[in-house]
């Protein structure tokens, strides 16, 4: 992928992958069944855009069958949001992996910018339609 910037190995099994425009994607490998977990930071949510923030990643987290299953939660109490999303290892091939990256890259890059306005505009739960990604393997 060309807007690739560094990938490193933070620790067994795991790698951070910065792109170009300083996002960076954990990818965690897991067992159980065998899965890449993807995941990234999208910002803290400030006192005045909290609300509409927590109650759209509440709308976007239950519709998981639509949205392939990527999951927005807190990081801890005051912590920064964290999205998530898995990518079963079964015949995965080097085609699927980039696809299924790129479209969480995009989704993230959606919800980072929705989070850091300080005034909401409608959440970015549109996507799903004819163009949308699922990333079930």
């Amino acid at each position: 992928m060309q807007d690739i910037d560094a990938i490193v190995q933070t620790e067994e099994p795991s790698w951070a992958i910065q792109f170009s425009d300083e996002t960076i994607v954990i990818i965690e490998a897991t067992e159980d069944p065998a899965r890449m977990v993807f995941s990234a930071e999208l910002d803290s949510a400030n006192d005045t855009n909290q609300r509409a923030i927590y109650e759209a990643l509440l709308c976007y987290n239950l519709m998981w069958r639509d949205t392939g299953g990527i999951k927005i939660g807190l990081g801890g109490p005051q912590g920064a949001l964290i999205i998530s999303s898995e990518l079963c290892l079964e015949g995965l091939m080097l085609n699927d992996l980039q696809f299924t990256l790129k479209n969480f890259l995009k989704i993230t890059r959606s919800w980072q910018g929705f989070v850091s306005q300080a005034v909401p505009t409608p959440a970015p739960l549109s996507g799903l339609g004819d163009d949308s990604f699922q990333m079930h393997a």
